[in-house]
């Protein structure tokens, strides 16, 4: 190859080097401007869907528990009687252990592992009978089902404790006749999603929730 031709392939080498050249820093600022304005918008989004998703997890799970509770009035003729706050679901109930929970034990006939029910300390025993004259230790939903409940905004629970904020939570009053059931949601600013016999919707409220609610 002649020294001139060197020469040219020199210039030509230059010259796509020159067309080459990277991203100056207004255009990488204007890409990175776009990434967070972008970012902005979709996570408070993703937030408001997580948000929609776990709430109806939670009315779908109290709206199961509430025709339980409801047929359970029908052959007791009152709603479970359980005057002191009674959590229920992952973190009481569970496969290896069973239903412990008083809820539990009165909505599914089990006590533990043992089906049907014979303790007589429960509303909901075998030996029992019911307003319609069957024995009691009657399956209103399975301990399955029950042992699957969990606080979709806390899923980690492992055991009850004094905060409420692991479970799904059971009250009513003395004497059966209306019942709450209620799951923290906030733990910082304590912060309930609670239904009611007589009030399907969750209704979001601040101060412990009661039966009947205030």
């Amino acid at each position: 190859m002649s020294e001139k031709e060197v020469k040219k392939v020199k210039i030509n080498k230059e010259a796509i080097m020159k067309q080459r050249k990277g991203f100056t820093l207004i255009e990488l600022m204007i890409v990175i401007a776009i990434i967070i304005i972008l970012a902005a918008i979709a996570i408070p989004n993703y937030l408001r869907m997580t948000d929609r998703a776990r709430r109806s997890r939670i009315a779908g799970d109290f709206a199961s528990m509430a025709t339980a509770i409801e047929a359970y009035s029908v052959d007791w003729g009152a709603y479970p009687i359980i005057t002191t706050d009674s959590a229920f679901g992952k973190g009481v109930d569970g496969t290896t252990t069973g239903m412990v929970s008083t809820a539990a034990i009165e909505i599914t006939g089990t006590n533990g592992t043992t089906f049907p029910n014979t303790t007589d300390t429960f509303t909901n025993y075998s030996g029992a009978t019911t307003l319609t004259g069957e024995d009691g230790g009657i399956e209103y939903m399975k301990a399955g089902t029950v042992a699957s409940m969990y606080n979709p905004f806390i899923p980690t629970a492992t055991a009850v404790v004094t905060a409420h904020d692991e479970c799904y939570w059971y009250v009513s009053d003395d004497e059966g006749s209306t019942w709450t059931l209620y799951v923290v949601i906030k733990t910082s600013t304590p912060t309930y999603l609670a239904r009611t016999d007589t009030v399907t919707d969750l209704q979001e409220v601040t101060v412990l929730p009661t039966a009947p609610m205030p």
